[in-house]
């Protein structure tokens, strides 16, 4: 496999800077399966010819089809007509019903459910006891990545948190990293980005700084990172929670992982996510406009 990974390096950082220079340009836009690969596209945004990197997120290709529909209308002299991908909630957003119904089913499984006046206050106090939160609610996100709307969330300086994580709840292998969420007020503190690529989708790796704070966030052996760069814009209410945990902690940042168990789909409607819950040992669980917990947890 590391073979493997050196090969896929070497070949499409060579396929990169040769297209560069035979076009001259120096801003990178890419799409295609190979490039869900993080490590791949750090080698290519380190080339010293590449001035800016945007990788489609989700690269497969569903995504391949979208480049080919802005190449149509460049190619036509009507690239004004294209504009930058502005958001991945892309998905279903579930109604009030959905959550209510969900939430009577928490209950008639014997587990405590409450509608918190600050639903993103309780739970960044819950992260910064070193608690596990689900979060599932608003639109679902496009693509392989969870963005906050289907997210298991934790603090990332607890390394403790990866096995529970991974043993509990997602029951996945340990050497598989994490990724974390980041203020975009605090991404240079945890980031090294000297050529200023967005990162809000998941999809670029860096080599990270204060690594001990996200320790739990970043790959184990490398300390590289693979950031969710979150603004208040694209956001308001996950970055509110991270900004919120952030007073608490000093830590502008939380772990992120996606919503499901291993090998099955990340959760869509409410009911998936009470499902997730019902079959792992996930604790807590924000689901929309509720907070439901497991009653062998609360107090602790």
């Amino acid at each position: 496999c590391a073979g493997l990974q050196s090969f896929t390096e070497d070949f499409l950082t060579a396929w990169v800077r040769g297209w560069l220079q035979k076009t001259g340009r120096r801003k990178v836009r890419l799409s295609g399966g190979v490039f869900m690969n993080v490590k791949l596209n750090k080698a290519i945004g380190e080339l010293p010819e590449v001035d800016d990197l945007f990788v489609f997120p989700s690269c497969g290709d569903e995504t391949n089809s979208i480049g080919a529909a802005w190449a149509f209308l460049e190619d036509r002299g009507l690239g004004k007509y294209i504009d930058s991908l502005k958001t991945l909630y892309l998905g279903p957003d579930p109604s009030e019903t959905e959550y209510r119904n969900a939430a009577d089913r928490a209950r008639d499984l014997g587990w405590t459910v409450s509608m918190p006046s600050d639903l993103e206050e309780t739970m960044a106090e819950l992260l910064s006891q070193g608690q596990v939160v689900a979060r599932a609610t608003g639109r679902e996100e496009f693509g392989a990545r969870a963005l906050g709307n289907r997210s298991i969330l934790a603090d990332p300086i607890r390394p403790d948190v990866i096995k529970t994580i991974n043993k509990a709840i997602k029951s996945r292998d340990f050497w598989m990293p994490f990724a974390p969420s980041i203020l975009s007020e605090h991404a240079d503190r945890y980031v090294h980005n000297p050529k200023k690529f967005s990162a809000p989708y998941m999809i670029l790796a860096f080599d990270s700084q204060n690594g001990q704070e996200v320790k739990a966030a970043c790959h184990p052996e490398d300390a590289t990172i693979r950031p969710q760069i979150v603004s208040q814009k694209d956001n308001p209410r996950y970055h509110r929670l991270i900004e919120l945990f952030q007073r608490k902690t000093g830590r502008g940042a939380i772990l992120n992982t996606s919503l499901n168990i291993h090998g099955e789909p990340i959760v869509s409607k409410p009911d998936d996510a009470i499902d997730v819950m019902q079959r792992s040992g996930l604790l807590h669980l924000a689901l929309g406009p509720y907070l439901i917990s497991k009653p062998d947890c609360l107090g602790r």
